[in-house]
């Protein structure tokens, strides 16, 4: 019997390359050299009889030439090169059946060897872990070859976007912007009154639709409106509002967080970054126009969770700037004293009939020094203001409803909000007359 046919009547044997080459007597290297030359003229000339299959490769591999000369030949071009295993033992996809309704899919494929892993059969059968999971798998063998059938299920799609999340992470580099030398801040020394900023720009959220170019909406509003503070006020001081529902969803799945399906234009990991990005930029811009700029976090409903993860990443990316604070602190209400100033927080998404009373008894101290007390609530989108007087009228509460730069929704349309102006606005406030000016920037 020639080599070749010992070699071709070696696949009708259910044994390892390696015990076929030694019952052989060649090299393994040089067994796996003949075996890929004869399963290819198999795969062309399928099916034909055995005897037949001899002959012909007998005819069309050797013609004429010594069978020994063929093998010499052989061995030189062996020497020169190293078999690529993912190449030699490439699969030929001969089925796929998909379940629409289990969400599964089986592949079988033709291989010239028996594959001997999980892992080698997701790799020749080209299967994206990235989407599916391979549950099952069988090997068969006919006419030397082998066909491998795969079940795959499809990964659910919240582990499909925290993987490409992590990969995204992986890969990701931090907005170059530079710390400012405090000689560089551009503030108005010839400005008769020294101010405190109040940026409450709730609501933002990023990811819904219509809010694709909202960074370029929120680079606008602040370039704008710092501006007109800084012709006519010396900014002492800077509050920024991040949280607040800066972030359509709290979940792969785009819900809220309490699992409420929203309207979302963007994926949670393009909406993630297009958010921190835009904040990275924004918070550098403002702390150019002031002496000391603080960054209060504020949850919402939409994004409890994710925004805090947002102002935790961004104190990370300002934490050698010096006239940078953050506060981080997870907390549904916050306030910060100004002088005669009591700057109160919340996203306004919970009764507000006992607001003066939950500020005087959570925060004593701060109500107790202040003459101006200020409450900043988002969530509706609209703007209006509700005053509370007190005995003495100027130690009065204030509740300020903030309007959004962010695109109406469904939600809006079937609460009767589709009137309200997308806007952003900077309040003003002096160390000792409380309020002094208001601008506006409206879209």
């Amino acid at each position: 019997m020639s080599l070749i046919s010992s070699v071709y009547q070696s696949l009708k044997r259910k044994r390892s390359d390696q015990e076929k080459a030694e019952k052989i007597g060649i090299p393994l290297k040089k067994y796996l050299a003949l075996k890929e030359l004869v399963v290819n003229a198999i795969s062309e000339i399928s099916p034909v009889v055995d005897s037949h299959v001899v002959d012909y490769l007998q005819g069309k591999l050797i013609d004429e030439v010594e069978e020994t000369a063929l093998l010499e030949k052989l061995d030189k071009e062996l020497s020169k090169i190293v078999i690529n295993k993912s190449k030699s033992e490439a699969a030929t996809i001969v089925e796929q059946h998909v379940d629409l309704e289990t969400g599964t899919t089986k592949i079988t494929g033709l291989f010239a060897t028996e594959p001997r892993s999980a892992e080698e059969i997701i790799q020749l059968l080209n299967i994206d872990t990235h989407k599916w999971k391979l549950s099952q798998y069988w090997n068969k063998e006919k006419s030397g070859r082998w066909y491998v059938s795969a079940l795959v299920s499809k990964l659910p799609e919240e582990q499909v976007i925290q993987s490409t999340f992590l990969e995204i992470l992986q890969n990701y580099e931090l907005p170059e912007i530079q710390p400012l030398d405090k000689s560089n801040i551009l503030l108005n020394k010839s400005a008769e009154e020294k101010v405190c900023g109040v940026f409450s720009l709730q609501d933002l959220h990023f990811g819904k639709p219509g809010n694709e170019n909202l960074g370029e909406i929120l680079e606008n509003c602040v370039k704008s409106l710092l501006t007109k503070a800084y012709n006519t006020y010396y900014l002492d001081e800077i509050i920024f509002v991040v949280g607040g529902d800066a972030l359509n969803m709290d979940t792969f799945n785009g819900t809220t967080t309490k699992g409420t399906i929203v309207e979302n234009g963007e994926g949670p990991v393009e909406t993630y970054m297009k958010a921190f990005d835009s904040l990275m930029q924004t918070i550098g811009t403002i702390s150019q126009f002031c002496n000391k700029l603080k960054i209060l976090y504020l949850p919402g409903n939409h994004d409890r969770l994710s925004s805090f993860h947002l102002v935790h990443a961004l104190q990370q990316g300002f934490k050698d700037w010096s006239n940078i604070e953050f506060d981080s602190k997870y907390a549904e209400r916050k306030v910060h004293s100004y002088g005669s100033n009591m700057f109160c927080f919340e996203h306004g998404d919970v009764t507000s009939k006992n607001n003066p009373l939950v500020y005087a008894t959570e925060f004593p101290s701060e109500w107790g020094s202040a003459l101006y007390r200020t409450l900043y609530v988002g969530h509706h989108h609209t703007k209006r203001s509700k005053e509370y007087l007190t005995e003495n009228e100027e130690n009065g509460f204030t509740t300020r409803q903030l309007p959004s730069l962010s695109s109406s929704d469904y939600y809006h349309y079937h609460n009767k909000w589709t009137g309200n102006k997308r806007a952003g606005i900077l309040e003003l406030h002096c160390e000792k007359k409380g309020k002094v000016s208001e601008f506006v920037y409206t879209l």
